[in-house]
């Protein structure tokens, strides 16, 4: 599930139209949904009134084609309520509830916060946790706590790169089908092989087939290919950290021909020589064959 970009023109104003594009493209790469607003999708850069525009336009885009997961976590608890309400409204299938971030909330305070999410809406929830970020682990004993008070707390997004917290997690709500996805791509085979249910990250938007194929080879017991792939998607996914997130990817697609503009700032272009390293594992990946179609138009 990638992590969907929001592509801003020079001006830092939404592009819907290059929007559409993407969105039918890593549709047509055949992903099983779409992670809408997420940290690649520079939700904290979006005011409010975007966000709900932002949730507006994809559920529209995405035409019932694959699920929509709506991140509508904020710093506090009301405004995360009323953006999940916008949500409900739209019936996306999911919203999804990044931790508070900023204020570093206490676990019981983590707690209250997501069961009073819970209770506002019928949707089903998914908490997601991004310690780098959001300044806080969700302990497993916290997700357990709210699983028992809330029964659409339905599953949980891991960026925390520990694949043993994951499947804490996974094995903190028993009595449901509790779906953890990892975010971190070196873990996405061996997170497979655990028994959670998949990955959402932004390295997809730019090798969409890349992370379907590996999933199909997990699932259906091709190890030697999954590997394979587990190679590629490891290889692509360390170039994050070559800039300031959430840059890389944007420039990955325009490298590709797929430009969705620049990040809101202070987050600026890469630096020369990290554009450079990219376009290098850009090409390896096209020389695997594992870009969109209009990967032939690279400028690398």
């Amino acid at each position: 599930m990638p992590a969907l970009v929001t592509p801003f023109k020079e001006n830092e104003c939404i592009d819907y139209s290059v929007w559409q594009v993407i969105i039918d493209m890593l549709i047509a790469s055949g992903v099983h949904g779409l992670f809408v607003a997420g940290s690649q999708g520079e939700f904290y850069a979006l005011d409010m009134q975007e966000r709900t525009v932002a949730m507006r336009f994809c559920k529209q885009a995405i035409a019932d084609r694959v699920p929509i997961y709506a991140n509508v976590g904020c710093i506090t608890t009301r405004d995360t309520i009323a953006l999940a309400l916008q949500a409900q409204a739209m019936d996306v299938d999911a919203i999804v509830v990044v931790s508070p971030y900023y204020i570093m909330p206490t676990q019981q305070e983590l707690v209250e916060h997501f069961v009073e999410v819970c209770r506002a809406v019928r949707l089903p929830v998914m908490a997601y946790n991004f310690p780098p970020h959001g300044g806080v682990t969700i302990e497993p004993d916290t997700i357990a706590k709210i699983a028992a008070e809330c029964p659409n707390l339905a599953g949980l997004k891991d960026s925390s790169g520990r694949l043993d917290l994951a499947i804490a997690y996974r094995n903190a709500v028993p009595d449901r089908d509790f779906r953890v996805f990892t975010g971190g791509d070196s873990l996405m085979l061996s997170a497979l092989d655990a028994g959670c249910a998949g990955t959402v990250t932004a390295a997809a938007n730019a090798a969409p087939a890349l992370f379907v194929q590996l999933y199909d080879a997990q699932q259906s017991g091709n190890r030697s290919e999954a590997e394979r792939l587990q190679a590629l998607v490891t290889e692509l996914g360390s170039a994050i950290g070559l800039h300031t997130f959430p840059a890389v990817i944007k420039e990955a697609l325009a490298i590709i021909g797929l430009p969705v503009g620049p990040c809101r700032k202070p987050v600026g272009a890469l630096p020369a020589g990290a554009r450079r390293k990219l376009a290098t594992i850009v090409e390896h990946l096209k020389a695997e064959g594992v870009l969109p179609e209009l990967a032939a138009r690279s400028r690398a």
